[in-house]
């Protein structure tokens, strides 16, 4: 077998590998990616740039390493650097050269920019990935009941019939998973007031 021929059969194994993780923390990334963008087309375009950064740079992420956490920080410098890309004072700076104003003349544009500051969104994005590390250490029936009250926004009747159980039985897992996830956001030194219930 030639060298052509081994790469070739290695990196479609690697990306059958690559397709399998990306299947499993799809609904995680997606997630994200709304929270980030906040509009459902520019996730999705948010999630292609990420897959295909992380396909091209998959040789660097560390096996036993948590796959979801490398993929969520390509996707936050995906996302930073298309804001930084959008940012309108370049975009005033590009429309400025192509509107030639006579030799002398000063000519502006005023652009009021309300968007976060890239670094803002870093410390926010880094922040609810640390959160979402805390969730991930509770026990999956808490976490979920937590997952679909707090981001998926069901009511305790929806979660009752999500997870099978009573009403009284997701008040309860909610308020334990809850607490669980205090203890843990502690420990890891997040800010106790954000996660309060």
């Amino acid at each position: 077998m030639n060298t052509a021929t081994l790469e070739l059969n290695r990196s479609s194994v690697d990306y059958r590998r690559f397709e399998f993780m990306i299947g499993e923390h799809r609904r995680r990334a997606y997630r994200m990616a709304m929270q980030l963008t906040r509009n459902a087309a520019e996730a999705e375009d948010l999630m292609q740039d990420t897959f295909i950064k992380a396909w091209k740079g998959f040789d660097s992420y560390v096996p036993g390493r948590p796959f979801l956490n490398w993929l969520l920080r390509i996707m936050q410098r995906t996302y930073l650097d298309a804001k930084r890309r959008d940012n309108p004072i370049r975009r005033a700076d590009s429309i400025h050269s192509l509107v030639s104003p006579h030799e002398g003349d000063v000519q502006e544009l005023q652009v009021v920019d309300k968007s976060k500051t890239p670094d803002v969104e870093l410390i926010e994005n880094d922040f609810a990935m640390r959160v979402r590390q805390a969730l991930n250490e509770l026990p999956p029936v808490y976490r979920e009941a937590i997952e679909l009250c707090d981001l998926e926004g069901l009511n305790y009747s929806e979660i009752a019939d999500r997870q099978g159980t009573t009403i009284g039985t997701v008040r309860s897992r909610i308020h334990r998973g809850r607490k669980f996830l205090r203890e843990v956001a502690i420990r890891r030194g997040l800010d106790r007031q954000v996660l309060a219930s």
